[in-house]
């Protein structure tokens, strides 16, 4: 009975991924005689494979492509700035996260009907990933539908403003947080400090920084996690042990290969190596490690295929024949009360300082930062060394004032700090809006 459901809950994915009605209205709809509070679990499961498709390499790495980390020679529209409307990654970076939301939506509606301590964890899991794929799709597009289930599926919805889609997200997870668990160390499972800091995450990028402080110190107070001396590679093994990883989204083995995940988008190709070596960091980013840091040794220098010069590969991600996504990091909560503090006016180094002490790298004084200015410009470099190629550099740019001027520089206009709507969705769907600039 329970490998029949989860084919079943693949299967449902998969239809709906190729129909037309999820591209104008997503189905949220699994017959209520399908779910139970035993099979809850599953359907949580279904939300995670529909967000991901197996393949969540495929638009994860978008935002950071169109950033001045990452330099490639494929998905050239993303590398300008200037992404074509009829890009097909592009219909995956819009679809997949609703696929998410539909089976998210029933476990919600389910659960919250029937309630009880045995289920509390799978709401508030589902609760959480529809969280983060509203925050994916209002981070790619802007303004998105709001889906909660039960609506018409042949009505053709509006985008709503990204302040609404916000208020849901805030609600979202804040349920996660009051249903959630604490970390108990599986990182594959959602728990009440990962809600916690994806609510940071987004207080930080709206500027709510004294509430984005307050939850981030939540997390730290928490005593679940710790900053680990000389294991930065560890946490991004799927099911790691680590205790820097807060939350992970893992992939089922499909064929048996390890060339997959992460590594597929970032890794250098040849033999033994996954990748095809037409994506590589900033070389200015890498150089401004230390010696000592052990980040820098997650660089491979090397000849890329098509090129003259050698250039830096991320080799962070491991070859696994189940990949693992990184959703949030306990250093993190690390750099938000860094910055929170200095957007406040205060230039305190100390947890900076517990970070970079952990990878090897030098301390620094107060003393040494004449404005909080001067200090939110380390912490942006800082992020950057920390959280290298997993979807961060983006919304810190734009955060830190820095994407306009850099579309500016690529001749792009401000528009483009969002990535077009799929050209289909507007012909399927003639109540949606194209992005402005597009």
């Amino acid at each position: 009975m329970k490998k029949y459901f989860i084919y079943h809950i693949a299967a449902f994915i998969a239809l709906s991924a190729c129909s037309n009605k999820l591209d104008v209205y997503p189905d949220t709809q699994i017959a209520p005689d399908q779910v139970t509070k035993n099979n809850l679990p599953l359907l949580v499961n279904g939300a995670k494979l529909g967000l991901t498709n197996n393949a969540f390499y495929g638009y994860f790495v978008l935002p950071d492509v169109m950033s001045d980390d990452v330099q490639t020679l494929g998905l050239a529209g993303y590398e300008a700035c200037n992404i074509p409307v009829t890009d097909n990654t592009l219909t995956f970076a819009y679809r997949y996260p609703y696929q998410c939301i539909a089976n998210a939506n029933s476990a919600i509606n389910f659960g919250e009907k029937n309630l009880d301590d045995a289920i509390r964890p799978a709401v508030g899991e589902a609760y959480l990933l529809r969280a983060y794929a509203y925050m994916l799709l209002s981070d790619q597009f802007g303004d998105v539908g709001i889906m909660l289930g039960g609506e018409n599926p042949l009505s053709l919805p509006e985008r709503k403003p990204v302040a609404e889609v916000e208020a849901l997200i805030i609600a979202d997870l804040n349920k996660a947080i009051g249903y959630l668990p604490d970390f108990a160390g599986k990182t594959l499972v959602a728990s009440k400090q990962a809600a916690q800091l994806l609510l940071a995450r987004l207080y930080l990028n709206t500027g709510k920084h004294a509430d984005a402080k307050q939850l981030a110190e939540a997390v730290i107070a928490s005593g679940k996690f710790t900053l680990e001396a000389g294991k930065y590679a560890d946490m991004f093994k799927y099911n790691t042990s680590s205790r820097e990883m807060v939350y992970a989204i893992g992939e089922t083995s499909t064929s048996g290969s390890n060339a997959y995940g992460l590594p597929n988008a970032y890794g250098p190709g040849g033999t033994g190596q996954a990748g095809s070596g037409n994506t590589w960091i900033d070389s200015n980013m890498v150089k401004s490690y230390e010696d000592g840091d052990v980040r820098k040794t997650a660089y491979l220098k090397k000849k890329a295929p098509n090129l003259v010069n050698e250039v830096y590969y991320l080799m962070k991600f491991p070859m696994e024949i189940t990949p693992a996504y990184p959703v949030c990091r306990y250093s993190e909560a690390y750099l938000i009360v860094a910055e929170a503090a200095a957007r406040a006016g205060a230039v305190d180094v100390t947890a900076y300082n517990a970070l970079r002490s952990k990878r090897g790298a030098s301390t620094r004084l107060n003393s040494q930062f004449a404005t909080p200015q001067d200090f939110l410009n380390e912490i942006e470099q800082e992020r950057r060394r920390e959280f290298t190629g997993e979807r961060m550099r983006w919304n810190d740019m734009r955060r830190f004032g820095k994407a306009v001027p850099y579309l500016t520089g690529l001749r792009q206009p401000a528009g483009h700090v969002l990535m077009p709507v799929p050209d289909r969705m507007l012909t399927l769907n003639p109540n949606i809006r194209q992005n402005k600039d597009y």
